[in-house]
């Protein structure tokens, strides 16, 4: 009788703590911007395990009338992610089609080498402490920035 309870109470113990994985979760911030004829659409889907960011996915799309206008962002984007571009595990891809220029930036924080980001972009120490990302830093940034968040 005593094995078939403490069998039963580590049974237990072994589904509510689902043998010590965390949930993975995902928070999705947004903002659409129109301003000058120019619209940005913005969005970041945040996947993160208890406190900390695993993968961020974002994808920004501008439409503008002009090709010029879109040109400039497109070279401006370019400027901004080129120290990054040999970065594994910071995929990062820029088109036009049409009247649309879609940015997408895929980052796996589990992978990358979060040292080298900060090397590249001294920003990053507010974002990134001991080599993790915590979610609700990256919610605090997003805020900041006028992007709503949901989780």
């Amino acid at each position: 009788m005593r094995k078939l309870l403490v069998a039963v109470m580590c049974a237990g113990i072994v589904l509510l703590t689902g043998c010590g994985a965390k949930e993975e979760k995902t928070m999705t911030c947004t903002r659409t911007i129109n301003q000058s004829g120019i619209k940005m659409n913005l969005s970041y889907n945040v996947t993160y395990k208890g406190d900390y960011v695993t993968t961020v996915k974002s994808e920004e799309k501008i439409t503008a009338s002009s090709e010029e206008v879109l040109e400039t962002y497109k070279e401006q984007l370019e400027k901004t992610t080129a120290s990054f571009k040999d970065i594994e595990y910071y995929d990062h891809d820029i088109k036009i089609d049409g009247d649309t220029l879609t940015s997408t930036i895929n980052i796996d924080y589990e992978k990358i080498d979060t040292d080298k980001l900060i090397e590249m972009d001294s920003s990053m120490k507010q974002l990134i402490k001991n080599g993790k990302v915590s979610v609700d830093d990256i919610e605090s940034v997003y805020n900041q920035l006028g992007i709503t968040c949901e989780k």
